[in-house]
């Protein structure tokens, strides 16, 4: 789901009614970013565990 996220954060001096300073995100990244920059979003993505593939092989049958 889109929400609008500040680019910077009103908490932290950021207009929210200044277009330049909006753009739409998803929601997860938006709660993910929370009041903090871009680049502390984008660490703390790659540190997170990427989930595991849960496809069976083309081999494999479930029956």
């Amino acid at each position: 789901m889109p929400e609008v996220d500040e680019i910077i954060p009103v908490s932290r001096g950021g207009d929210p009614l200044a277009w330049d300073n909006v753009r739409l995100t998803h929601r997860r990244c938006n709660r993910l970013k929370s009041n903090k920059s871009d680049a502390y979003a984008r660490a703390r993505l790659e540190h997170m565990p990427q989930p595991r593939a849960t496809s069976l092989p083309l081999h494999a049958s479930p029956w």
